[in-house]
C-alpha cells in the first residue's frame, strides 16, 4: 500500500483487516489509529480520497454491510484519488457470528470488486488503486481470510502517478434528490466504461426559492446564519442529508461535499486527514442524533479540533417534520459539554458571527448548536 502512495488507513478490528493493518505499520513505519464503527472508517477514507488523498478501509464483511449507506452514497458522490476497500471474508464463520455471502451484497450494491489472489496481491493492490482513480469510484477487493497466511512474491513499484487534485463540483460530490437522476446516469456511465464527463451538468437550484414549497419556510429561516456562515466557513465544509445540505447551491455556496444522513462528520474528519485543517461539518439535529454523533467519538479518539455546526429544528424537517425530543439531544451532547456553543436567536447576525468566529479560531473541537426549535 505504501508503493501506491497510500495516506490514509482505516480500519475497525476484526480478524484479517487487524492483521494486515499490522504488516502496513511495520513497514511504512507509522501510525493509523483504530476506527470503531465502520460506516464511520469508511466514511472517513471516502472523506479523503474525496480531496485528493489516496485512501483504504480495511473490514470485515459483517462490517461491510453495517457501512451499506455510505458505501452506496459513495458511489453516487464518487471519488478524487484512489479509495479501496479490503474485505476480509470468513467464509466458514470462524471468526464471525454468522455467515454471509458478501459477493452477493456487492452485487446488489453495484460496488465494482474483484477477489484478491494471494500471489498477485501486490499488484492487485496497486491496480485497483488504478482502477479506482479512471472510475472515479471506489473499488473493492475481497481476501478469503483463510489466504492470510500464504505467501507472496512481488517485485516493489516505485514510479507512482500523483494522485488527482481535488477540485469542487457539488453537482457530482453532494448527494441530494435535486441532483439523483444526473448522478445515477454518471455512475452507469462510469460502469460502461464511458467518459461520464460528456453527460451534461443540472443546472443547480437557487436557495431558497428553487427549493419544494415545504422545505422553504425551514430555509428561509437559515438564510441570515449562512449569509454569515459563507463568510467565515474555511476552505472545505461537509454535509449530509437534510434542508441545510441544500445551501451547497447558490448564491450560498456553503457545502462542498455531502452524503448521508449524519456522514458529514466523518467526511470532515477525512478531509483534516487529507490537509484541510480548516474544515466544517453541518448537520441538523435529527441526523446529529441519529448518527453524526458516531463521528464525534472518531474525532475524539484521534484528538481532531472537529468544528460541527448543527442546526437544531427540533425535528426531522426534510422527512415530514417527525419530532426530536430534547432530551435526546441534550444527552448525546452532554458528553462534549466544554466543546458546545450555542446560539440562542440565529436571526441575531451580531451573535452568530460571534461565536462563529471563536469557533473558527480555537485549536479545540467546538460543536455550534444553532437553535432553531419552537418555544
Amino acid at each position: 500500500m505504501d508503493d501506491a502512495g497510500l495516506g490514509i488507513v482505516t480500519n475497525v478490528p476484526g480478524f484479517g483487516g487487524t492483521q494486515v493493518l499490522a504488516e502496513c505499520l511495520k513497514i511504512t513505519r507509522s501510525v493509523h489509529p483504530i476506527s470503531l464503527h465502520e460506516e464511520v472508517a469508511y466514511s472517513i477514507a471516502h472523506g479523503a480520497s474525496l480531496l485528493g488523498q489516496r485512501s483504504a478501509t480495511l473490514v470485515k464483511a459483517h462490517g461491510f454491510a453495517k457501512a451499506a449507506n455510505a458505501v452506496i452514497d459513495s458511489l453516487s458522490a464518487g471519488t478524487t484519488a484512489g479509495f479501496v476497500v479490503m474485505i476480509f471474508d470468513d467464509k466458514l464463520g470462524e471468526h464471525s457470528d454468522s455467515i454471509f455471502d458478501v459477493t452477493a451484497l456487492l452485487r446488489g450494491l453495484g460496488m465494482p470488486y474483484r477477489v484478491l489472489q494471494p500471489r498477485h496481491a501486490y499488484l492487485d493492490v496497486l491496480d485497483a488503486f488504478r482502477r479506482s482513480e479512471e472510475l472515479r469510484l471506489p473499488i473493492v477487493l475481497v481476501v478469503d481470510a483463510d489466504d492470510l497466511d500464504q505467501a507472496a512474491e512481488y517485485s516493489p513499484v516505485r514510479k507512482r502517478a500523483p494522485s488527482p487534485s481535488y477540485e469542487r463540483d457539488v453537482s457530482q460530490h453532494v448527494v441530494c434528490p435535486q441532483l439523483a437522476q444526473y448522478q445515477h446516469r454518471v455512475l452507469e456511465t462510469k460502469m460502461s466504461e464511458q467518459d461520464w464527463r460528456l453527460i451534461k451538468k443540472p443546472t443547480l437550484p437557487r436557495i431558497p426559492d428553487d427549493l419544494p414549497e415545504a422545505f422553504q419556510p425551514t430555509a428561509r429561516s437559515y438564510v441570515p446564519l449562512f449569509e454569515v456562515f459563507r463568510k467565515l466557513r474555511g476552505r472545505i465544509v461537509t454535509g449530509d442529508t437534510g434542508i441545510s445540505m441544500l445551501f451547497a447551491f447558490p448564491p450560498y455556496d456553503c457545502i462542498d461535499v455531502g452524503t448521508y444522513m449524519g456522514g458529514s462528520v466523518p467526511l470532515a474528519i477525512g478531509a483534516y486527514m487529507a490537509g484541510y485543517h480548516d474544515v466544517w461539518a453541518l448537520t441538523g439535529d435529527f441526523s446529529f442524533a441519529a448518527a453524526g454523533h458516531l463521528g464525534l467519538v472518531e474525532a475524539t479518539n484521534r484528538g481532531i479540533p472537529l468544528k460541527v455546526l448543527v442546526f437544531a429544528d427540533g425535528k426531522a424537517a426534510a422527512t415530514g417534520g417527525q419530532p426530536l425530543q430534547d432530551r435526546v439531544l441534550d444527552c448525546v451532547l452532554r458528553g462534549y459539554e466544554p466543546y458546545v456553543r450555542r446560539i440562542s436567536n440565529p436571526q441575531d447576525r451580531a451573535e452568530v458571527e460571534a461565536i462563529l468566529k471563536e469557533a473558527t479560531h480555537t485549536r479545540e473541537m467546538r460543536i455550534v448548536l444553532a437553535d432553531y426549535r419552537e418555544r
